[in-house]
C-alpha cells in the first residue's frame, strides 16, 4: 500500500520546502532534443531562455541548474579527451566510465570555483550513441548532499533516442555495473508449471536505488498540491522506464512457454497474468519508498500494489496491450488499467477506457475490492 510513503512525503517536505520559496506554475515536461535524445525535467525546473542552443533548467529557488550540451557524433574519438575538454577549469573530483548504449560513458563528480563561489555537481558524458553530450546538473558546494537526489535524478533522465527509452539511464546502468551479486536463474510456479528465468540481484539492486531517489525527489512536492500528481507521473515514468528491461527475461519465459504470444489472446494472457500476481504475498521495503522493485517482487513472488501494477503492465505490453497504473491519494492505493475490451470498472479519459486490474486480492480483471467503492479522485500515468 501506498500509506506510509505517502504519510512520509507530508513529513519530509519540510525538509525540501526551499525549493518551491519561488514557485512559478512552470511545470515539468519532457523534452526532446536536437537529433532525437530525450530529458524528463522534475517538475517545476524553469527552462531558461538564455541561449536556445544550450537548454538549461534552474530549480525553482535557483539554487540548482541542469545544462545540456550536445555535439555531432564522433566528434571526440576516446572518452578522455572527451572529460578533458569539458572539464570546468580548477575542478578537482573524480571520473569513472562504463559501456553505455553501445557506447561509453563517463559519470563526474566535479568541485571547481566560479566568480559566483564554489559548486559542485554531477556530470554525465555519453559518446558512441547518437550525438555526443555533456549533462550538468549543480549546486553551490555546501548544498550538494541535500539536493543530490534531485541532480542524479536529472541525469538519469537522460535517453539518446527511441531505440533505448525503455533502457535504464546512466545513473542506474553505472550502479547496476559496480553492484555485487551474480545473475541466476529463478525457477517461478505459474499455474502449476515451472518457470525459468535471468534475474540479475546488482540489477535489481540498482532499481531499488532508482526509486528509492525519486521517492525523495517526490517528497519536495507534497505541499504544493498543483503540481503533486504531475511530480507522481514523473516518479512512475522512470520506474517504469527502469523496471522494463529488468522483466525481459521473464518476459521471454512467458512468451516461450505457458502464454505463447502467438496462442494466447492478450485478454486471456491479462487474466492469467492477473491471477499470478494476485498470488503473491503482500511486501514492501524498509526504505522510504514502500515501492518494491517488480523485478524484485516477481523474483520472490511478493510485493505491494503499485509494484505487481507496474510488473502486470510492463509484462502486458508484450502482447500489445496498453496500461496505465492508476493512484489514489485518498485510498492511499494503486490498480494497474490494462486496454483491453470486456465488461467490469473501466477507467475512462476522454472516449478512452481501461479495465481495471486490482493486484493485492484475487479478483478477476474488472473488479476492485468493496473498499474502494465511492474512490472518485484515481489519476493516470500514461507510460506512452
Amino acid at each position: 500500500m501506498l500509506n506510509r510513503m505517502m504519510r512520509r512525503i507530508v513529513f519530509l517536505t519540510l525538509l525540501f520546502s526551499l525549493f518551491f520559496l519561488s514557485l512559478t506554475g512552470v511545470s515539468a515536461y519532457e523534452v526532446t532534443l536536437q537529433g532525437g535524445p530525450r530529458m524528463d525535467i522534475p517538475v517545476a525546473w524553469e527552462l531558461s531562455s538564455d541561449d536556445s542552443s544550450v537548454p538549461a533548467w534552474y530549480a525553482p529557488d535557483r539554487g540548482a541548474a541542469a545544462e545540456v550540451m550536445l555535439w555531432a557524433p564522433g566528434t571526440w574519438a576516446e572518452m578522455q579527451a572527451f572529460v578533458d575538454e569539458i572539464r570546468p577549469e580548477g575542478a578537482e573530483g573524480d571520473v569513472i566510465a562504463f559501456p553505455m548504449w553501445n557506447g561509453e560513458a563517463a559519470l563526474a563528480d566535479w568541485t571547481f570555483p566560479t566568480a559566483s563561489g564554489v559548486f559542485r555537481g554531477w556530470f554525465l558524458l555519453v559518446r558512441g550513441h547518437g550525438p555526443d553530450v555533456r549533462i550538468s546538473a549543480i549546486t553551490a558546494a555546501e548544498q550538494f548532499a541535500e539536493r543530490q537526489p534531485f541532480l542524479l535524478s536529472v541525469l538519469d533522465s537522460y535517453s539518446p533516442g527511441d531505440e533505448v527509452r525503455l533502457q535504464p539511464g546512466a545513473v542506474s546502468r553505472f550502479l547496476e555495473l559496480t553492484g555485487t551479486g551474480e545473475p541466476y536463474r529463478v525457477n517461478s510456479v505459474f499455474e502449476e508449471q515451472s518457470l525459468s528465468w535471468l534475474h540479475d540481484p546488482a540489477a535489481a539492486s540498482a532499481s531499488q536505488d532508482v526509486i528509492e531517489r525519486e521517492a525523495l525527489v517526490l517528497s519536495a512536492y507534497g505541499s504544493v498540491p498543483h503540481l503533486f500528481y504531475e511530480a507522481w507521473n514523473r516518479y512512475y515514468r522512470l520506474i517504469y522506464r527502469d523496471s522494463y528491461g529488468r522483466l525481459s527475461s521473464l518476459a521471454d519465459a512467458l512468451a516461450e512457454g505457458p502464454l505463447p504470444i502467438e496462442e494466447v489472446s492478450p485478454e486471456e494472457a491479462a487474466k492469467r497474468l492477473l491471477a499470478w500476481l494476485q498470488g503473491f504475498s503482500y511486501g514492501s521495503t524498509d526504505g522510504f519508498s514502500d515501492l518494491l522493485a517488480p523485478s524484485t517482487a516477481c523474483a520472490f513472488g511478493t510485493g505491494d500494489c503499485d509494484s505487481l501494477a507496474l510488473a502486470l503492465i510492463i509484462l502486458m505490453d508484450g502482447y500489445g496491450v496498453d496500461g496505465r497504473i492508476l493512484i489514489s491519494y485518498q485510498a492511499a492505493h494503486a490498480v494497474a488499467a490494462l486496454d483491453l475490451p470486456g465488461k467490469g470498472l473501466r477507467y475512462s479519459e476522454g472516449n478512452d477506457s481501461w479495465l481495471m486490474a486490482e493486484l493485492t486480492s484475487r479478483l478477476p480483471l474488472g473488479v476492485l475490492p468493496e473498499r474502494l467503492d465511492g474512490v472518485d479522485d484515481w489519476f493516470s500515468v500514461d507510460f506512452e
